[in-house]
């Protein structure tokens, strides 16, 4: 029997019909060189199913104790049922990329059931017209609550599913079984004592802690108190700047598409020291600054993000739970040139991916409910959502998110079937409505992105956007090579200074 930690906790309490608290992972295969004998959905299933044990919590669900007074429990499901959990689906003809992202679009809308284990994974085939892909490929869409992992660790225990070789012996061979013991939740009155137990301790433990971090909080507070000033004085909210900053409905986009690795890369090098995440921040600031002002809406101020980080600690192997960080990144969106807009990001945020700097910087959005009361933490994630809830004012003073996942360089396969591309979808929360996902692997990045239907109802226009914005800078980037190369050709002589010779005299 083990508990759900405060960071996990809050995702289950924000969990609502019109903002579910999932993940999803997405992949891509193309089983051409298998010829006669395609991968089918039963391979697929006895796959995972020797696997499943992997992890504890594919087969757990969650308790919540009585009236929230405690954070709910992690318990063994003793009717798991796998065909519920694994299913099968095909895209209708002509099985373009449009019909996908719909597909995927109503899948992740939809809440997964609190009563069961908290994941589902869908096999789609009929993907006979996407471009870039050979007919017949087929796709994995995997979708997990956010109390149970992070996108790094799903994607670390999906990797599991796959080999560095398409030889498909060597996975029907790969059974793997980890032992775990029984999980069961305490009875009723025990959750009770414990819980007013744990929130006498936290309650000590957040004052302690605010003591400490006055400096932090009273900068939070003094942002929030101007804004609502700036309410007060205009009239309106002054963190609405955009469409994406409104409250969520329970509709989901999802978009986007595949661009050539080695684009990021040559864009990186403009800048000496910049990351990968440097150089997406900018291609997906401006591909949404082209979106708000192709609709009239680009506001004065310049756009801003948050990253999400991960500061899992290498040393401590986990397969459940979260260990993200935010940060959150001014995009300088008014510069309009690739290159000045990376060293603009680059040099107000020279490391992004300093787990001690994350650390610390995520401590403005996530101590806030850290060491809460667990009524309190599920109060509001309750009105997380509503016009003016704390969760909103904190997450509206940005404009969009991005996660970003590394799947490594080399290529992988599933049942001998060769992954050509994957993509994640993070949640979206009220406050912000906009959510990048870029996600590196072999030769190419998935640029995707999810948004709510009311607020987007227009994805390929974003899509276009984005499109446009990687154009643009690979138009950039060629521009830049061709003038060095002309430049090595014809080097420059030097001038000699004339100088004139009365007044040398």
């Amino acid at each position: 029997m083990y508990q759900v930690d405060s960071e996990d906790a809050n995702f289950l309490f924000l969990e609502k019909a019109e903002s579910p608290t999932h993940i999803s992972l997405i992949y891509l295969y193309d089983q051409s060189s298998l010829g006669e004998e395609p991968v089918r959905f039963t391979h697929i299933r006895e796959h995972i199913r020797n696997r499943i044990n992997s992890a504890p919590v594919f087969c757990q669900k969650v308790k919540r104790t009585p009236a929230d007074i405690d954070y709910p429990y992690w318990v063994d499901d003793d009717k798991f049922d796998l065909d519920f959990h694994v299913r099968h689906l095909a895209l209708p003809k002509p099985g373009d990329w449009r019909q996908f992202c719909i597909q995927v679009s109503r899948l992740h809308s939809r809440p997964l059931d609190m009563s069961r284990p908290l994941w589902e994974l869908y096999v789609i085939e009929g993907l006979d017209n996407v471009e870039g892909f050979p007919q017949d490929s087929f796709a994995i869409y995997f979708k997990v609550h956010h109390c149970a992992m992070d996108e790094f660790t799903a994607q670390e225990l999906l990797q599991s599913l796959h080999a560095y070789t398409p030889n498909t012996r060597q996975h029907e061979n790969a059974s793997q079984h980890i032992a775990h013991l029984p999980s069961h939740a305490p009875a009723p009155s025990e959750m009770v004592l414990r819980g007013l137990l744990n929130n006498s301790i936290r309650s000590l433990r957040l004052l302690l802690q605010s003591a400490s971090n006055m400096r932090t909080l009273s900068k939070i507070a003094t942002r929030m108190s101007i804004r609502m000033a700036q309410e007060a004085v205009e009239g309106e909210p002054a963190g609405l700047v955009n469409r994406f900053s409104e409250p969520l409905s329970s509709a989901r986009v999802f978009e986007g598409s595949f661009y050539p690795r080695q684009l990021i890369e040559d864009y990186m090098r403009l800048v000496p020291g910049a990351s990968s995440s440097h150089a997406v921040l900018s291609i997906c600031g401006e591909a949404m600054r082209l979106y708000l002002e192709k609709h009239g809406e680009m506001p004065e101020a310049s756009l801003r993000a948050l990253l999400e980080v991960n500061v899992r600690n290498a040393g401590a192997h986990a397969l459940v739970g979260n260990r993200i960080a935010i940060n959150q990144v001014e995009l300088h969106s008014a510069i309009i040139y690739p290159e000045g807009r990376l060293q603009a990001i680059y040099s107000a945020n020279r490391e992004l991916h300093s787990v001690e700097n994350e650390e610390l910087t995520s401590f403005k959005l996530r101590s806030l409910y850290e060491n809460l009361p667990a009524p309190l933490l599920a109060w509001l994630g309750k009105n997380a959502n509503r016009q003016g809830s704390l969760n909103q004012r904190i997450l509206e003073g940005a404009n969009m998110g991005l996660a970003e996942l590394q799947g490594g360089e080399k290529p992988l396969y599933l049942l001998g079937a060769e992954l050509r591309g994957f993509t994640s979808i993070t949640p979206l929360y009220s406050g912000c409505g906009l959510m990048f996902s870029a996600s590196s692997y072999a030769d190419s990045i998935g640029l995707t992105f999810t948004s709510d239907r009311n607020m987007m109802p227009d994805p390929e226009l974003m899509r276009a956007c984005l499109d446009e914005a990687v154009n643009t800078l690979d138009s950039y980037l060629q521009g830049k090579k061709r003038s060095t190369n002309v430049s090595k050709k014809n080097p420059r002589k030097p001038v000699k200074r004339r100088g004139n010779k009365n007044l040398a005299a």
